[in-house]
């Protein structure tokens, strides 16, 4: 009895030594219980392609070539989800002018799904041209195709201008200036028998900046420069005031062809002149400038009708 006691707790502790000896083997399996989840392949995107032109901008807007030398022009067209872009520049009336791009190609979908991006694909192209004086002046078309994913051609079109500078030194002034009396005018209009009119006006003289100029084509200035115009402003300017001179006055009777010299005035430092006379029948007064080597002469009129009692007062 004592003997199988014995056994039996021999056996006893050698199950114990056994459990001892495998339970370390157990130690290093994780607790799948507070594990994360295991992350799986993903899907392809189901992102669906939003093919457009986004933008196209020309610079400079308004091209201006000289005779010698060259300009730029510089299209860039930003796109969104196409394949491929053509970008070409139109002359002014239809005409072609340089070309850009890749050519003209056939639009067809898309026969590849799986080139497609998972997101948006943005893409910048750019496309240069050089004018000189060859180049015909006007409105000017940068005219852009993109191929979509879908198959589609969108379009788009900017316009720049090209303008030729043409201008030209000219010759420096020779001979008499221009000059033109300006404001003229008789008051009052109409006036009574024997009663006083007022003429008035103002002498001017064609002038550079810095100096006077000339022309007799009406009386106008015109593009020139003077002898002592700066060279930074050679041209036509305005017409400027001219003091110190003589001016005649002249009257012709309604009906009659003779003018009757009236008096002389002279203009004060501000180029006006003023003078009263007395008005008996209607007709025409007039101012005349004679001018003198330096100066071309110029006139002005105007009409008054006289009013009173008694005949051939109209």
């Amino acid at each position: 009895m004592v003997k199988r006691t014995t056994a039996a707790l021999a056996a006893a502790v050698l199950g114990v030594t056994a459990l001892a000896t495998v339970t370390p083997a157990f130690a290093d399996v994780p607790d799948t219980s507070s594990s994360p989840e295991v992350t799986q392949t993903p899907e392809p995107s189901s992102y669906r392609a939003d093919s457009q032109i986004v933008s196209v901008d020309v610079t400079p807007g308004t091209v201006v070539v000289r005779r010698h030398g060259s300009v730029r022009v510089t299209a860039t067209v930003r796109t969104k989800d196409v394949k491929d872009v053509k970008i070409d520049v139109i002359e002014p009336r239809g005409g072609h002018g340089h070309g850009g791009g890749h050519g003209h190609w056939a639009a067809k979908k898309d026969d590849n799904p799986g080139d497609r991006h998972h997101g948006p694909k943005w893409d910048t192209k750019s496309a240069s041209w050089d004018f000189d004086w060859s180049h015909k002046t006007g409105t000017w078309t940068v005219h852009v195709e993109a191929l979509g994913y879908d198959g589609k051609v969108r379009t788009a079109d900017r316009t720049f201008s090209v303008k030729h500078d043409d201008w030209r030194r000219p010759p420096a002034p020779r001979g008499p200036k221009a000059t033109r009396i300006s404001g003229f005018d008789a008051t009052p209009e109409p006036v009574r028998k024997g009663r006083t009119l007022n003429l008035q006006g103002r002498l001017d003289v064609a002038q550079c900046y810095s100096d006077w100029y000339y022309d007799w084509d009406g009386y106008n200035g015109r593009w020139g420069r003077g002898d002592d115009c700066r060279e930074s402003r050679g041209y036509w300017h305005d017409w400027h005031w001219l003091g110190g001179e003589d001016i005649d006055v002249y009257f012709q009777p309604r009906g009659s062809r003779a003018w009757k010299f009236v008096q002389t005035v002279e203009t004060d430092g501000s180029g006006r002149f003023s003078t009263r006379v007395r008005a008996f029948q209607s007709g025409t007064w007039a101012v005349r400038f004679d001018g003198d080597r330096r100066l071309k002469g110029s006139e002005a009129s105007d009409y008054v009708k006289v009013v009173g009692y008694g005949w051939g007062h109209r």
